[in-house]
């Protein structure tokens, strides 16, 4: 239920939005995808403390807690929520650049037209031609807002590089699935440990990383495509209205 919940408002900002711009559906169907793929990873382990055993002798339950402490000294799930967070977050980004140069467009064809008197509301205002019209943007033609894509695509790719530090140098050794040798400050031991289902911990990892595999390699193509493609050129044509 929690994920629907978090589906709705995205797929809603993705298809009533009035803005458009190259790749705006694709970030969103990433987004989406990946919700979903968090929901599914997150399922294994989700009884982490319970999936970790520890042959120990005498106060079992203490050093058990110790060793699973020293084991798991990293943030999992949690860091996954973020990793997914900072991706929305740089996708909402370009949302409120567009979302300004819309208005600016806007107060600039008000500005343009002379206000009747017939057309006056009680207010003060006055109703624009395009304010209820759909905006397909020209990069050629909006460098500016082309460079703030382009930070954006950055700013994913570099947390996208995070991520999978994060899944195959922290997450993944944690669930080898080999013999894990324990010894605290509290409970010297050594003591024996392992982690129950690791293949399936490590299937979760698998997917999380292949979807951010994807993300960086899109990143990093659709970035150089519009670099190369629109940067070098102008192009006459304003923002078109449909």
């Amino acid at each position: 239920m929690a994920m629907v919940t978090g589906l709705i408002p995205i797929l809603r900002t993705a298809v009533e939005a009035t803005t458009d711009y190259a790749g705006r559906t694709m970030w969103y169907g990433f987004a989406v995808v990946r919700l979903l793929a968090l929901y599914v990873s997150e399922r294994p382990w989700g009884r982490l403390d319970q999936d970790f055993d520890c042959l120990i002798n005498g106060t079992f339950e203490f050093c058990r807690k110790a060793c699973f402490n020293e084991h798991f000294n990293v943030p999992v799930v949690s860091l996954w929520n973020t990793c997914y967070v900072f991706f929305v977050a740089s996708v909402l980004l370009m949302e409120l650049f567009t979302s300004q140069l819309r208005h600016n467009l806007h107060k600039a064809a008000m500005k343009k037209k002379k206000p009747l008197s017939e057309e006056k509301t009680l207010t003060g205002t006055w109703a624009s031609e395009h304010a209820h019209k759909d905006l397909v943007l020209d990069f050629h033609q909006q460098k500016i807002l082309l460079v703030l894509y382009l930070g954006c695509i950055m700013l994913r790719l570099v947390g996208e590089l995070a991520f999978l530090y994060a899944l195959f140098w922290w997450h993944l050794p944690m669930v080898s699935g080999e013999k894990i040798v324990c010894s605290t400050e509290f409970c010297p031991g050594p003591y024996n440990c392992l982690v129950r289902y690791p293949a399936e911990k490590r299937m979760s990892l698998y997917l999380l990383a292949f979807l951010s595999i994807c993300v960086a390699l899109v990143s990093i193509v659709f970035g150089m495509y519009s670099g190369c493609h629109y940067l070098p050129k102008t192009n006459e044509k304003q923002e078109v209205a449909v």
